[in-house]
């Protein structure tokens, strides 16, 4: 679609973000990569529909994105109150 960068690699063996320097600064090697799975960066996921990976196998087809995660909860430390101040 002309509205959107979309971007495809249909060569084997090839990041298919090789080419897109916003991106590919995130892995180690862009050039380089398994044959036999395509790893995501660190802190940065394989998100496909409603799932995520930290890797895919090496002759994966379909629609992917790489991006990050953020959990909708926070943690609260061990020595906190039993109460938070505000009702849940």
């Amino acid at each position: 679609h002309e509205g959107y960068n979309l971007y495809q690699c249909a060569s084997q063996g090839r990041n298919p973000f090789w080419g897109v320097r916003e991106i590919s600064r995130y892995w180690v090697s862009p050039l380089y990569t398994h044959t036999s799975l395509w790893e995501a960066p660190s802190y940065l996921f394989w998100i496909c529909g409603n799932r995520a990976y930290t890797r895919l196998p090496g002759d994966w087809a379909g629609s992917c994105t790489i991006g990050i995660i953020k959990p909708a909860f926070f943690m609260l430390p061990k020595n906190f109150e039993n109460e938070l101040g505000v009702p849940l």
